[in-house]
């Protein structure tokens, strides 16, 4: 069993591995996002379809936790 000592080490790491411009994708979703900020005080960032739709892609909020690296 984890410990949940190396739990909240390796969210850690994962938060500090997004990156405004990184191109991720939300948890339960098959779309890739592009991440437009990162606010790691309150663990939330700023997301966007990608590719960009023509008439353009809305912004939303969503918690960092919510967000998978694209390795």
């Amino acid at each position: 069993m984890k410990s949940s000592e190396n739990v909240i080490e390796r969210t850690r790491q994962e938060i500090t591995n997004i990156n405004q411009g990184d191109c991720v994708y939300l948890k339960n979703q098959e779309k890739l996002f592009q991440v437009l900020g990162v606010d790691n005080a309150y663990e939330k960032c700023w997301v966007r379809e990608w590719p960009l739709n023509s008439d353009g892609s809305p912004v939303f909020e969503i918690s960092i936790q919510q967000v998978s690296p694209n390795h």
